[in-house]
């Protein structure tokens, strides 16, 4: 059976997010958003949960081992076997290795990256403009977040760009149909 392991790739407001949701849904894969994951064990309190906590809580950036150790207790559940699309990781050139680790455990590799091309007024002002009200939809956090992710690509990306063929990219700055027929095409290959 083929399986699928493909990270999403892209700045704030690109709608990876909503790509990956869609598309998961349709191929029957998982959607892993270390978001999500982080969410869910402070919810049930796990020791990772704790751990986290004490980071989240201070505003720091949680460190790789325990964001690591959320994703490969994720991927040992049953429902990843037929792949999993990362949504929100890996963030550095760290996890994106071990990242790669993780799948070889599982005798497995990532089939590819999308990345999802957004340019940064059109990803400020889609942020700016949203209407889900979140809290780090904020002018002054929009910035951040921005900032961030740039980081983020300088440290992920040239991991991934060494590696032949493995890099796609998809224009994010187009009707969410359209962008879901092309993410959807390339996601399907994986299982081919």
């Amino acid at each position: 059976m083929k399986r699928a392991f493909i990270v999403f790739f892209g700045p704030p407001g690109s709608g990876k997010g909503t790509q990956a949701k869609m598309v998961a849904e349709e191929l029957g894969l998982v959607q892993i958003s270390t978001g999500e994951l982080f969410r869910q064990h402070l919810a049930e309190q796990t020791p990772l949960g704790h751990q986290a906590q004490e980071y989240i809580s201070r505003g720091a950036l949680v460190p790789d081992e325990i964001t690591i150790g959320m994703v490969r207790q994720r991927l040992q559940q049953p429902d990843c076997a037929t792949g999993a699309i990362f949504d929100g990781f890996p963030r550095t050139g760290e996890q994106a290795a071990a990242l790669d680790e993780l799948l070889a455990e599982l005798d497995a590799e990532l089939c590819m990256v999308i990345d999802f091309t957004l340019p940064l007024e059109v990803s400020r002002a889609r942020l700016l403009g949203r209407q889900e009200g979140r809290v780090d939809d904020r002018p002054e956090v929009i910035e951040k977040r921005l900032s961030d992710h740039a980081q983020v690509e300088a440290s992920v990306m040239p991991h991934y760009r060494a590696k032949p063929g493995l890099v796609k990219t998809v224009n994010a700055d187009r009707p969410i149909e359209a962008i879901f027929a092309d993410v959807l095409a390339l996601a399907r290959s994986c299982l081919e």
